[in-house]
């Protein structure tokens, strides 16, 4: 899941044909952050009521460089300027009431860069509709009596700084020869001394040799 908040957040109006966005309130704080890694394009605020923007109040516009347009509305304060290179995470400024806003929220939208709008609960991994979610904090390595976890990851491959992981069913990194749908693939076969022991050596997610 995407965010645009820290830790906890409450959707109170969904995307449709007559709202163009998420309606989204931070509920552990109000800094609003960038949920991609992007270009700060616009950071502004128009006045003019003759431009249709000026509802948007103070907004922070972000392009991820692969034609999509991220637009974060209402806000009391905006900490970016137009330029700006961001990370995910990154502070873009405070959730506010400015503009044409019935309480502090931020208005959330996604557009193409043929400036169609495109579902935004579709890209923060929500359902499109009023709810209350959680963040989950960023997974890290643990190391238990039975081996090396990282987060909940069970039955899957994870991609972590550039290498592949396999963790089965008990959500631990595997060791040694371990064949997956019918392919061998071949991990580190030392103890469990460090985590880069449990690292994929030979083979991709695919099994081909790298």
């Amino acid at each position: 899941m995407k965010t645009i908040f820290r830790e906890k957040f409450k959707v109170t109006q969904g995307y449709g044909p007559v709202h163009g966005g998420l309606d989204i309130v931070g509920l552990c704080g109000t800094d609003i952050i960038s949920p991609i890694d992007g270009v700060v394009k616009s950071s502004a605020i128009i006045t003019d009521k003759n431009n249709l923007t000026w509802e948007w109040g103070n907004y922070v516009r972000v392009d991820d460089g692969e034609g999509m347009r991220y637009f974060f509305c209402h806000m009391s304060s905006r900490s970016v300027k137009a330029g700006d290179k961001v990370k995910t995470g990154d502070k873009l400024g405070v959730m506010g009431n400015t503009g044409l806003s019935y309480g502090a929220h931020c208005h959330f939208e996604v557009r193409t860069g043929g400036n169609i709008r495109v579902n935004p609960a579709k890209i923060l991994g929500i359902p499109n509709g009023c709810g209350t979610y959680t963040v989950e904090s960023a997974p890290k390595w643990e190391k238990t009596s039975e081996g090396w976890r990282y987060g909940s990851l069970k039955n899957a491959w994870k991609q972590i700084n550039g290498r592949w992981y396999w963790f089965d069913g008990r959500g631990i990194a595997v060791t040694g020869p371990l064949v997956v749908n019918g392919k061998t693939f071949w991990f580190a076969s030392k103890p469990f001394h460090e985590v880069k022991e449990c690292q994929l050596l030979m083979t991709d997610e695919s099994g081909a040799l790298r």
